[in-house]
């Protein structure tokens, strides 16, 4: 004999995929999201602006219901994030992030422009995994412009700052979605930290070897 189980699950709905308007919803659904992104991208509207107009499209076509929409809102992590940005401001206002800056410069100089560059980049990352990004570049950036080493480009000190700033991969706050997956998948503060540590290293490397190849005198 054969018997099944079956529960109710709240909030829960079966799948919409057998009707025709429910497959032209898919495309539809698909073509918002990318006119968003190209918007945005062109800045013919703001990234909220845009996502804003794609989320009333979503609700106006049925492919969700508001309710729906507002329960996908995570309080918390927007919360986090908001708490995220304060934190960085405190630590950029204090100046402390200026004085890590200064003291990872000041120890690569006496290394040579290999080292320094590497240096660089590893304090822009780390300084990047506790403010926003685009405080460490302008943080970083007023004491690497300031720099005159033998050996050693501006484009290549820039580089490989941008980059940094963009390797925020060892904190769960270094930037938005990085929050945003934290408790939807599972993870924690110590797997951010095992991951984005060795990634961060071998990122910087490579950073670091073809600024040196690519752009040295």
């Amino acid at each position: 004999d054969h018997f099944a189980l079956v529960r109710l699950i709240e909030d829960s709905a079966p799948p919409r995929d057998d009707q025709a308007k429910d497959k032209a919803r898919k495309w539809v659904a698909g073509a918002i999201f990318l006119c968003c992104v190209v918007l945005a991208a062109t800045k013919q509207l703001t990234l909220l602006v845009s996502m804003c107009c794609g989320a009333y499209l979503l609700v106006a076509i049925q492919c969700i219901t508001i309710d729906a929409a507002f329960m996908s809102i995570k309080g918390r992590v927007v919360l986090a994030v908001i708490a995220a940005f304060g934190l960085g401001d405190g630590l950029s206002n204090t100046n402390v992030t200026t004085k890590i800056a200064q003291g990872v410069v000041a120890t690569g100089e006496q290394f040579g422009p290999n080292v320094l560059l590497f240096l660089i980049f590893l304090a822009t990352s780390c300084l990047s995994c506790l403010v926003s990004n685009q405080t460490t570049v302008i943080i970083v950036y007023g004491i690497v412009k300031t720099l005159t080493i033998p050996g050693i480009t501006m484009k290549e000190l820039v580089i490989t700052l941008i980059i940094g700033a963009s390797s925020s991969f060892m904190t769960p706050f270094g930037y938005q979605t990085n929050l945003m997956v934290w408790r939807s998948g599972g993870y924690t503060f110590a797997n951010y930290f095992r991951f984005g540590l060795p990634l961060t290293i071998l990122n910087g490397v490579v950073a670091t070897v073809m600024c040196r190849l690519l752009f040295a005198d």
